[in-house]
């Protein structure tokens, strides 16, 4: 793989991340409103709020799997400037960890108040 076909997945699966959480919480935020101006118990916005947590939780840790892999497979001559350190230095499995324990407990409060 070269340089530039790896540069250009990073910048592909950093997009589809960015574009998964946003979709993610939009469609929480949807549920929210519903919540608050609606009735009260609704199966589709049960349905909708499990699944997207869901998609929120696995999507979004499967493109931040691939940025660690695009990571890892760095050559050296980038590992060594300032960029590659900088990158290196980050941590994404707690970004990961983070991202999907916040998005779980937004699910979990959508479902609850589905169902208060």
């Amino acid at each position: 793989m070269t340089e530039d076909q790896r540069l250009q997945i990073l910048i592909a699966r950093t997009g589809d991340y960015f574009g998964i959480m946003r979709t993610t919480l939009f469609v929480l935020l949807g549920i929210g409103i519903a919540l608050h101006f609606g009735d009260g118990y609704s199966a589709p916005l049960m349905v909708l709020a499990i699944a997207i947590t869901a998609y929120g939780v696995l999507a979004g840790g499967t493109a931040l799997d691939d940025i660690i892999a695009i990571r890892e497979d760095m050559p050296e001559a980038t590992a060594n400037t300032a960029y590659g350190r900088g990158v290196a230095a980050r941590n994404i499995p707690m970004l990961k960890a983070i991202s999907a324990g916040l998005i779980g407990l937004a699910g979990l409060a959508a479902v609850l108040g589905v169902l208060i």
